[in-house]
């Protein structure tokens, strides 16, 4: 399928998606959410892959939403069409939950949308000339996408407050440092870098990586130790039966590498 705004492609098992506006710093529209949301799902449904990774054109990730649509969401006079519309059908949480694993490479600017579009991946690689900010205040707006629950869970409560109140800049050792991205990569070996660590991912089973993904987002605020455990037990004992398992059990017999493909 042709997209306007992204780009995507196969790279051995992963699937890629760029942004696709450089000449706007890839500022955010919402024909661009619906169609980053229906690429992935595209991937999701294609068996080859088994990781699926975001990042941008250009000299930036997402340099936030694009500014020139405000004027007309103020006088009303939007009119959205509906792949715009469709995008709104399940929550993007949700949605990102039950996708495969995702991966955000994240370079140059990652702003408001940018960055809150995804907390919700499951590995978030930065090169080391990125730049965060959660810029929502210092242009009258409000944190979105789930992100005044997500962003806590990540950095911690004071933190996420004080990034988003005073919408400063966290520059790549910062936000290793506070959790905000799991890896600094050199912008000479950034992509292979994070081709590297999505490929690594994707050669694991794909119904253990999501079924692991789903407990994550369940448990991680669950009080209950018991029903934690009751969860993993009862996800563990189908795990135990399924193919991927006795596939894992006789590579190892035969000294080989597991085939899940």
């Amino acid at each position: 399928m042709a997209y306007e705004f992204v780009e995507v492609e196969n790279i051995e098992n992963v699937g890629v998606i760029r942004l696709n506006r450089p000449e706007k710093l890839n500022a955010w529209n919402a024909k661009m959410g619906a169609e980053v949301r229906e690429a992935i799902e595209t991937f999701n449904n294609d068996p080859a892959v088994g990781a699926i990774v975001t990042t941008g054109n250009g000299r930036a990730f997402c340099a936030g939403a694009d500014i020139s649509g405000w004027s007309q969401d103020l006088a009303g006079e939007r009119e959205w069409t509906p792949v715009e519309r469709n995008a709104d059908e399940e929550n993007w949480i949700d949605f990102c939950t039950r996708s495969k694993p995702l991966i955000a490479a994240v370079h140059g600017y990652a702003v408001g949308i940018g960055v809150t579009q995804i907390l919700p991946y499951d590995l978030r690689l930065a090169s080391e000339n990125v730049r965060f900010s959660f810029r929502f205040v210092r242009v009258g707006l409000l944190p979105e996408l789930g992100s005044t629950a997500l962003l806590p869970r990540l950095i911690g409560l004071g933190r996420a407050v004080e990034a988003c109140m005073t919408a400063r800049t966290i520059e790549a050792e910062e936000a290793l440092r506070i959790g905000l991205v799991t890896e600094v990569i050199p912008e000479k070996t950034f992509f292979s870098r994070v081709l590297e660590v999505a490929e690594g991912i994707a050669a694991n089973p794909t119904t253990q990586l999501i079924q692991t993904k789903s407990l994550f987002a369940k448990n991680t605020v669950e009080p209950d130790f018991g029903k934690v455990m009751r969860l993993e037990g009862e996800a563990l004992s189908i795990a135990r039966k399924s193919s991927e398992h006795r596939e894992a059990v006789q590579a190892f017999l035969e000294k080989r590498e597991p085939n899940f493909r």
